[in-house]
């Protein structure tokens, strides 16, 4: 999937001085990208290179950068792409999963716990049915074969699986979070988490703080109870439910629904998007339901309800309108 390059994500060294990251760090990026790199370029030399300790403070700072714009949701899944590329040619470092011959009496699923503490691993999976539970911190983990299933305690892991009906159960700070295959059911409770989802059907369950959530094809469900949240859904016919306070939804494919019982920061529709929000009047829990295309409600406008829970567009986007 390519993104035109004048959409491209990019990071320069100015960027980096303003971050005040470390020594160390500032001199491979001038190594490497003295004239500055797209995002995806950055990652996957970060990947090629295992510097697993880095990712995470550089994925942190790109989804707080550009996580709204339009054309990042492209990008992301490009990105993860890219990881599923770059660990197809692991040879020495990475770790096949293979059937045990004591196997060969039990059912297909074959069931696997794998554990480590302050370890980088890349492990990697192409079988079916495949179980994982990992508690250690900064590995990198690919799984393609269908339904198999990841349950993570550890933190700034790289968890991927592209398989149909995947499962990813985390609870460790930190981690990032890609799911490819339709279907999909991801459970987070961790804080910081980067969750990106493209398969069709997808469920997310999230009750983790200040986590990003991407959903970007169609019918996925989105649950969300943690607060200071920012949900992305943009395929069709798709419902993110919010009950964590101060959160921002957009819900931006066709005739997709957005539910919250929390404050919102903001929310903005796709067409024939419809919204309900919970607000409290004084003596009583009340709601408002807007919809797209009626009382000057604009699909792909980001609103945020006044004191009077009347919907004000954000200024960038009233601005554009005028």
């Amino acid at each position: 999937m390519s993104v035109p390059s004048k959409e491209n994500i990019t990071l320069t060294k100015e960027d980096l001085r303003q971050l005040h990251v470390s020594t160390s760090l500032y001199r491979w990026f001038l190594r490497y990208f003295p004239d500055g790199g797209t995002y995806s370029a950055i990652h996957s030399e970060l990947i090629k290179q295992r510097r697993t300790q880095w990712i995470e403070s550089f994925i942190q700072y790109i989804y707080l950068r550009h996580f709204s714009e339009t054309s990042f949701a492209k990008q992301e899944q490009e990105v993860m792409e890219n990881i599923l590329f770059l660990l197809g040619d692991e040879q020495q470092q990475g770790v096949s999963l293979q059937r045990l011959p004591y196997h060969n009496t039990l059912p297909t699923s074959e069931n696997i716990q794998f554990s480590t503490e302050w370890h980088q691993l890349i492990l990697k999976s192409q079988q079916l049915s495949t179980d994982l539970a990992l508690c250690g911190s900064n590995n990198i983990v690919a799984f393609s074969g269908d339904e198999n299933s990841i349950a993570n305690t550890g933190y700034s892991n790289q968890l991927m699986n592209t398989g149909f009906a995947g499962k990813v159960c985390n609870t460790g700070n930190q981690c990032r979070i890609g799911s490819l295959g339709g279907r999909s059911r991801i459970c987070n409770s961790g804080n910081d988490v980067k969750i990106y989802a493209s398969g069709n059907g997808v469920h997310i369950a999230n009750s983790g703080m200040r986590n990003f959530i991407t959903a970007s094809q169609d019918r996925a469900k989105v649950t969300n109870t943690g607060d200071l949240a920012q949900i992305n859904v943009i395929g069709q016919n798709s419902v993110a439910i919010n009950t964590g306070d101060n959160c921002k939804v957009t819900v931006s494919g066709d005739d997709s629904i957005c539910i919250s019982t929390g404050s919102l920061h903001q929310f903005c529709l796709g067409k024939g998007g419809s919204a309900v929000i919970a607000y409290h009047d004084g003596n009583r829990t009340r709601f408002k339901i807007f919809y797209e295309g009626e009382d000057d409600i604009v699909a792909g406008v980001h609103y945020y309800l006044d004191e009077n829970q009347q919907p004000v567009a954000e200024k960038q986007y009233s601005t554009d309108q005028n």
